[in-house]
């Protein structure tokens, strides 16, 4: 047994033990218990998948996420949108409002609006709870007997370890196989449709991208299951998406009409070069340059690699040449703030920084990239303000937790400097450290700050990790 399936199989012996419901209990899954569920669930995809945290990458899908949710009105939970590193072509969400897309569907689309359309669709899923609902017409009646449903149905995991992970727990299910139905997929597909044209989005994206997705082949060696596997009958969901296009008609409805392409050519351009094979990536940038519309993303994927290989002059000549394409990308401008902070063009790299911001102030990396200029320039306070608006949009951020630790340590707040120095030990696995910074924090901080909780907690599921290891 590997040392992720034994994390996997302590967290759901855990579960059992927190949320097992008796033979007798008649089983409703409350909306707090759907969340806590959630919760745990996210833990599992964490210790079964890399997330990518790259902040571009995140904040662009967060914010497009955030953009449909306003969409949707009353809302029952705080949704958290995520990036898995893995080549296959899939999307889920999970009970509690946590949706996840994988890099290899992102590599798919061609445009913000068929991103919008799978976040759209998922959101629907979660909306109108039907894995809540799958589940009680399967008759599963446990939290653990839910995660090993789930763990088959979108994680991957073998049908024979996620059954006997839910074994005793089920009450009599016939199935560990999740699928939506045809009545699900019809809801969601209107529903999300809705929320597309109400973000303001070009309601044709949801027919492309699920055209794109039925005529790929799934013949990949991934372990994941593919979307056609877990969102059955895409063949009549197109037919049927093309009659809604035609009935409601082909334009969005909000009076904020948003770019179909957006950012995207920019954002797969930063999948490329920091995922992509190095020569494969250049290849695939020399074949934009010839695409008057993937020109400028072709220029920036061409200067982000430079900037990778510290070739800053070189960046930052490419860079320049996207900016005069695109100027008013707030992901080029903020590439430029970059390059012109590592060249310790300070003053070049602030303005570069703050045009990026006043195009688009929910772009965590421009927030990151700005408070760092302010704390070389030890204008603390100002360095502080940005790094903690990145820290609220894009939360999964190492570098982030390490910076925020660095200025409060300056500042002399003490009680937060370490609490971050221990969070950025935390996501590296460094318990030792996490130990140390958790002591040096409970010095400055109140005993009952939640903060030292999370830190506890966290110390306390490592060691009973390293134990069952």
């Amino acid at each position: 047994m590997t040392r992720s399936w034994r994390r996997v199989l302590y967290g759901v012996l855990v579960l059992s033990l927190l949320f097992a419901a008796g033979p007798s209990r008649t089983w409703a899954l409350e909306l707090d218990e759907e969340k806590e569920l959630g919760r745990k669930i996210l833990q599992m995809v964490r210790d079964h998948f890399r997330l990518i945290e790259d902040p571009e990458v995140v904040g662009y899908v967060q914010a497009v996420g955030r953009r449909v949710v306003r969409a949707l009105g009353p809302v029952h939970y705080d949704y958290a949108f995520f990036v898995i590193d893995d080549a296959t072509p899939n999307a889920f969400a999970i009970p509690g409002g946590y949706v996840f897309v994988f890099r290899g569907l992102l590599e798919l689309m061609d445009s913000e609006a068929e991103l919008a359309s799978i976040l759209a669709h998922e959101l629907a899923h979660v909306q109108s709870r039907h894995i809540h609902k799958q589940l009680e017409r399967g008759r599963i009646l446990s939290i653990a007997g839910i995660v090993g449903t789930l763990a088959g149905a979108f994680l991957g995991l073998e049908s024979d370890a996620a059954r006997a992970l839910a074994m005793g727990t089920m009450a009599g299910a016939q199935t560990l196989q999740l699928k939506y139905s045809r009545e699900d997929e019809e809801e969601a597909d209107r529903l999300g449709f809705e929320y597309l044209v109400s973000a303001g989005y070009e309601p044709r994206a949801m027919v492309t991208v699920m055209q794109k997705m039925r005529r790929m082949n799934w013949q990949s060696d991934s372990r994941v299951p593919s979307y056609l596997m877990t969102h059955p009958a895409m063949g009549e969901r197109v037919g049927y998406l093309e009659l809604l296009v035609e009935r409601k008609g082909a334009r969005p409805s909000s009076a904020k009409v948003r770019d179909a392409l957006g950012d995207y050519p920019f954002v797969l351009a930063i999948l490329l070069s920091r995922h992509a094979e190095f020569g494969e990536a250049q290849r695939r940038f020399q074949g934009w340059l010839q695409d008057p519309a993937r020109k400028a993303a072709a220029l920036y994927g061409l200067g982000r690699i430079h900037l990778s290989k510290g070739r800053l002059d070189e960046a930052l000549n490419l860079l320049r040449q996207a900016a005069v394409l695109k100027p008013m990308s707030h992901l080029v401008l903020t590439g430029l703030g970059e390059t012109y902070h590592r060249l310790g063009r300070l003053e070049e790299a602030e303005k570069a920084l703050r045009s990026a911001l006043a195009l688009d102030d929910e772009s965590p990396m421009a927030h990151l990239r700005l408070g760092l200029v302010y704390q070389d320039q030890e204008k603390w306070q100002e360095a502080l303000r940005h790094l903690k608006r990145a820290e609220a949009l894009a939360p999964l951020n190492p570098e982030l937790d390490y910076q925020l630790g660095v200025v409060y340590g300056r500042m002399q707040d003490l009680g937060p400097a370490h609490y971050y120095l221990a969070r950025h030990a935390m996501r590296r696995g460094d318990a030792k450290l996490v130990a140390f910074h958790m002591q040096k924090a409970k010095i400055y901080l109140p005993a009952s700050d939640d903060r030292l909780r999370e830190l506890e907690r966290w110390l306390k599921e490592s060691r009973k990790t390293s134990r069952g290891s």
